[in-house]
């Protein structure tokens, strides 16, 4: 199928994801070149013009260690056709600013079934404000996740203290975050390890230790799985603007 074809097939879906500020929306060709991109990529990465977008990939757009790490989901999805779903990583916005999204990308196909590209969108990830339903009914809990993350804190014990069952806490949890309750922890644990990465010359041992995490290995391993690169990687970026 022909770029101009897939602009024409989604000129509705790219309408759509134009309006929403927190969802970043894009298609790719099979060589991982953006086909389609939504205006809050393009506000995000190009001064707000999507044509400087078009054509061009990941490494192109991104500090390059996001970029590789981009890259090799898009190779993944086009090599296998397996869909990437609510993968917890790390984005670089506008001024520096380091923040997460769950992302998530699926193969494009032509009528005969041959994948063409990839398709996909990353959300950021914002805590509902106290007033969305049902939150009230997980406080308790979700401030015990963000006053004492850098505890060995259980699921478990978690959903005990706020009087639900680990189910009704897993489900409550995903249905305000889009994430589960171990990816919420880790996001916490992360958040606050990216910041102490960024603004402090504390030692990646000592960080660990002050996030929660049980040792540098386990640190390092989680980092690396969600950032897309090393925690000594991303320190040394010390980016100030995309």
């Amino acid at each position: 199928m022909a770029t101009t074809d897939l602009f024409m097939d989604h000129a509705v879906t790219e309408a759509l994801f134009d309006a929403l500020p927190d969802v970043v929306f894009f298609i790719k060709d099979s060589f991982g070149r953006y086909v389609v991109v939504n205006q809050t990529m393009a506000a995000r990465c190009a001064g707000g013009d999507k044509t400087k977008l078009i054509g061009k990939k990941p490494a192109e757009v991104y500090p390059a260690p996001l970029a590789a790490s981009y890259a090799r989901q898009d190779e993944l999805v086009l090599k296998t056709g397996k869909r990437v779903e609510h993968q917890l990583e790390l984005h670089i916005y506008p001024g520096g600013k380091a923040g997460w999204c769950l992302t998530t990308k699926h193969p494009l196909r032509d009528a005969k079934g041959h994948i063409i590209g990839v398709t996909g969108i990353s959300r950021d990830l914002n805590a509902p404000s106290d007033k969305a339903t049902g939150f009230a009914e997980l406080a308790s809990a979700l401030r015990l996740m963000q006053t004492r993350f850098t505890e060995s804190l259980r699921i478990e014990d978690i959903a005990t203290k706020a009087g639900l069952s680990v189910y009704q806490f897993e489900q409550r949890v995903q249905r305000l975050f889009q994430m589960s309750p171990l990816q919420l922890l880790h996001k916490l644990r992360l958040d606050e390890a990216t910041r102490m990465l960024r603004e402090t010359d504390k030692s990646l041992a000592d960080i660990a230790l002050e996030t929660g995490w049980c040792d540098q290995s386990a640190f390092t391993r989680h980092f690396s799985r969600y950032a897309g690169m090393a925690p000594g990687k991303f320190r040394a970026m010390r980016v100030t603007a995309i």
